[in-house]
């Protein structure tokens, strides 16, 4: 009898002790929520930025605008952990200076700006968290995904091409050292911005001199509506047009392979 009371005890406190070790996450920026999501920690999140929007599931979380931080609805949310990008140093580090002063582990993630640079965003989530093996299994697949796309799109003849992230009230384009730019640079194509650094507004009379023989849109535009947008800009009403899935391809996250590939058909077509 009493062997049966030590052992319930102790299955108990073991089952007290791992409810302990969970983690309340707070993901202020949508790519590391999907990343975590991959990882199988979903539940353990418990809040997320107004601009998540998967998996479905990140709508039942509690919602916090990563520009404008509450410090209050955040510590209402007691979280053990919260991630978020490495810009939150200059723009929200007052707020979460005060929350690590409160013992709230506060993980800035750098942006990861090519392929190859997203298994280590991932492994420093997965490190922050305590989720190493997840990590890596994560990281691997991701770079399996990515390997294979480029495989089978190796084939792709030399293009210029223009990719807008903003349409208004400047055209915005990306350069090098941007996630964009580096999956160009990897399908072997050329973008016609390569020489500018990051994202920067151009001029629609410099686009038209650089001649795209493509002009891609990532700013959730209709396909329909871009084009339309395109021709009645002066010197661009006969070139190609398209759109792609934003978060897939400005997210480096779980679905990048999917941003590559959608990019790697419309070069082809």
């Amino acid at each position: 009898m009493k062997k049966s009371v030590i052992l319930l005890s102790l299955f108990l406190l073991g089952g007290c002790q791992a409810e302990q070790s969970e983690e309340r996450i707070i993901s202020l920026m949508p790519s590391n929520t999907e990343i975590l999501y991959e990882m199988g920690l979903g539940k353990e999140v418990v809040g997320v930025t107004t601009n998540d929007d998967f998996p479905k599931d990140v709508k039942t979380k509690e919602q916090f605008d990563s520009f404008n931080l509450n410090k209050e609805q955040l510590l209402r949310a007691k979280p053990s952990v919260i991630v978020t990008h490495e810009s939150a140093r200059a723009s929200q580090q007052k707020v979460l200076d005060s929350l690590k002063d409160k013992g709230v582990k506060i993980v800035y993630i750098k942006e990861a700006k090519k392929l190859d640079e997203i298994d280590d965003t991932v492994m420093q989530i997965a490190e922050a968290v305590g989720h190493e093996k997840e990590g890596e299994k994560l990281a691997d697949r991701i770079e399996q995904e990515t390997a294979a796309v480029l495989k089978k799109y190796d084939h792709l003849p030399d293009k210029k091409v223009f990719i807008e992230v903003s349409s208004e009230p400047d055209i915005y384009t990306a350069g090098q050292h941007t996630m964009l730019d580096d999956m160009l640079t990897q399908l072997k194509v050329t973008n016609t911005f390569h020489d500018i650094e990051g994202w920067q507004p151009v001029a629609l009379e410099t686009v038209v001199r650089r001649k795209p023989d493509i002009m891609l849109s990532v700013t959730g535009a209709k396909a329909e509506d871009y084009a339309r947008l395109v021709k009645e800009r002066p010197g661009l009403k006969s070139v190609k047009t398209d759109t792609l899935n934003d978060d897939w391809m400005t997210r480096p996250g779980p679905r990048i392979a999917k941003g590559l590939e959608e990019l790697a058909q419309a070069l082809e077509d």
